[in-house]
């Protein structure tokens, strides 16, 4: 008897140590922005920034449309269209996942721009579709730009640039294509997304976003409560969902302690 109590002891032990372990320092995702415009408006979200006759923007059938055409000015503050996002407060973070769903049916010689601003500080991280001479993609950091050849995708495809303390991580479709180191945003709080793009030649090009959000991750301390936080149902991108579940002992380990009482009461 003495054997079955033991071990009835330390499974119960064994579950109380699972569940704080769960409970404190695992890293949480909480959405911060999201949007995937079908609401038909951009207020309390967006601002609308156009520049430039010829320049558009709506919502139809559930995505945000830009569509971009140039006055030969070669300069993209005459000629552009752009959505800026109100301000996106982060005060805790140890990761920041800027994501999006988009396509860029005709290029032509226009650019598709996703940016993401540091608003304290005006620098600036994000990467660009550039069509002329041909496709390429520009990576845009602190220290620089970084343009390697790259398909402009024609179809929709999910888009993420990863914020991380110490390095930047672009993704497309579930692949890392660019890792770049920069501490330059490691404690920065107030950030803003810019979607977009402009062209300097008289010819209309479009760019659909079907969604665009900001989520991020950070590690709660013991002492936190945690809270349950929005969730990204319709984001391709959605990896994990925040650690509101798995904070009891589980089924199979509440069966064994249920069993053991039985026949300790035997």
């Amino acid at each position: 008897m003495k054997v079955g109590k033991s071990l009835f002891l330390f499974l119960f032990l064994s579950c109380l140590l699972a569940f704080s372990g769960l409970t404190a320092g695992t890293p949480s995702e909480k959405v911060a922005f999201y949007d995937d415009f079908s609401s038909g408006s951009i207020e309390g979200k967006w601002s609308l920034d156009t520049a430039g006759k010829g320049n558009g923007f709506s919502e139809e059938d559930g995505a945000a449309v830009f569509e971009t055409y140039g006055l030969r000015l070669r300069d993209y503050h005459k000629e552009h269209v752009f959505l800026r996002s109100k301000v996106i407060t982060i005060d805790d973070w140890d990761s920041i996942k800027f994501f999006g769903v988009w396509k860029f049916t005709d290029p032509g010689t226009a650019e598709m721009w996703f940016r993401i601003y540091d608003v304290d500080s005006g620098k600036y991280l994000g990467m660009r579709y550039i069509s002329w001479p041909s496709d390429k993609i520009a990576y845009d950091l602190p220290g620089g730009t970084l343009s390697e050849a790259r398909q402009i995708p024609r179809e929709y495809k999910s888009f993420k640039v990863v914020l991380y303390k110490d390095h930047v991580e672009f993704w497309e479709s579930g692949e890392l294509i660019k890792n770049a180191s920069t501490r330059e945003f490691e404690n920065a709080t107030h950030f803003q997304l810019l979607i977009g793009g402009w062209d300097d030649s008289p010819v209309k090009s479009h760019i659909y976003f079907r969604q665009a959000g900001v989520s991020y991750e950070f590690s709660p301390t013991e002492t936190e409560t945690e809270t349950s936080s929005p969730t990204e149902s319709s984001s391709p991108e959605k990896t994990s969902s925040p650690t509101s579940s798995g904070k009891t002992c589980g089924p199979g380990i509440m069966v064994i302690l249920v069993i053991l009482v039985a026949i300790r009461r035997r």
